[in-house]
């Protein structure tokens, strides 16, 4: 095997085997300083431009991948065991894990809300609801969010963005939404979000758009029948989806996903991007979904009443 193949197979597989080790917590806090060691990888490299012997090479080649991957892996943990970047650049974080809680009234005037939320990795959570317009609470780092609204008097639009778009590799950091909004108004969301565990149960809601761009992320939606037309555009890089419809709505999917697996139960394929359910002529209640996904997961499912009442 070629010294340069050998070199970039064992980088993957060391940076694999670390961020395994980190997830499980098996790596402690100390390897932040790892990084410094990546001067020695121009050595090697050097070296194994001087030695001829091919066995030589694959051995340097072997060992400059794994202390490559040690530099690499350790860089990042550094960055993110103690830096975050705020709108206005890098913020030293403390370590400090805390609740903010984020809220917006509601006024009877208020028949239409849109909330555009903006985030990079994390855990997204929307169930139940309240009386204000919004409740949130964010587990992490103090006051990371910022909550803002525009209103006309009968329209709402709710801006929820991260502050700060850097994570730590370090145990126990989080970085967890969990949002509940009012029943009264119809509801728009616009999703713009990384990395991320996203879990949205919107049935005790009117609903109308929902768009959702994420990377590579893992969602769970669940619709409601409250609202005569919902649209759901769903854009996801590598991905676990896993939608619920109910079965009393008619319901169209297009999916450009060709790379990935899908599980549509219930549903007619119509056309090679087409699915549709059976009763989706004859249903007052419509819900139309488009999913343009790269190698991903996704189930779409129905469920009837008195189903998936608990949402975990």
């Amino acid at each position: 095997m070629k010294p340069k193949h050998l070199f970039w197979g064992v980088l993957f597989i060391s940076i694999g085997i670390l961020i395994l080790l980190n997830n499980y917590g098996s790596i402690g806090e100390d390897w932040s300083e790892f990084w410094k060691l990546w001067p020695l990888i121009l050595v090697l490299w050097g070296i194994g431009l001087l030695v001829k012997n091919n066995i030589a090479k694959s051995f340097i080649a072997v060992v400059a991948a794994i202390l490559l991957a040690v530099s690499v892996f350790s860089a990042f943990a550094f960055c993110w065991n103690n830096v975050v970047f705020d709108e206005d650049g890098p913020v030293v974080f403390s370590g400090d894990v805390e609740t903010t809680i984020y809220s917006e009234p509601y006024y009877n005037t208020i028949k239409n809300a849109s909330l555009n939320i903006k985030a990079g990795a994390g855990s997204f959570n929307i169930k139940d609801t309240t009386g204000d317009l919004l409740y949130a609470d964010a587990i992490g780092i103090k006051n990371n969010y910022s909550l803002s609204n525009t209103n006309d008097g009968t329209s709402t639009v709710l801006n929820f963005k991260m502050r700060r778009t850097g994570f730590s590799f370090k145990r126990g950091m989080k970085n967890k939404v969990n949002m509940k909004l009012n029943p009264n108004a119809v509801w728009d969301l616009n999703c713009d979000l990384g990395a991320a565990s996203i879990n949205f149960d919107l049935s005790p809601y009117k609903t109308e758009d929902i768009k959702i761009n994420m990377g590579a992320a893992s969602l769970k939606i669940k619709l409601g029948d409250l609202s005569d037309k919902i649209n759901l555009d769903v854009d996801a890089g590598a991905s676990s989806i896993d939608i619920l419809i109910p079965e009393s709505s008619g319901c169209e999917i297009k999916a450009d996903a060709k790379l990935s697996s899908k599980n549509f139960e219930d549903f007619n394929k119509i056309d090679s991007e087409l699915y549709r359910t059976n009763n989706f002529e004859s249903a007052a209640k419509k819900i139309f979904v488009n999913i343009d996904a790269g190698v991903s997961s996704i189930k779409v499912h129905r469920y009837s009443s008195g189903e998936y009442n608990e949402w975990e």
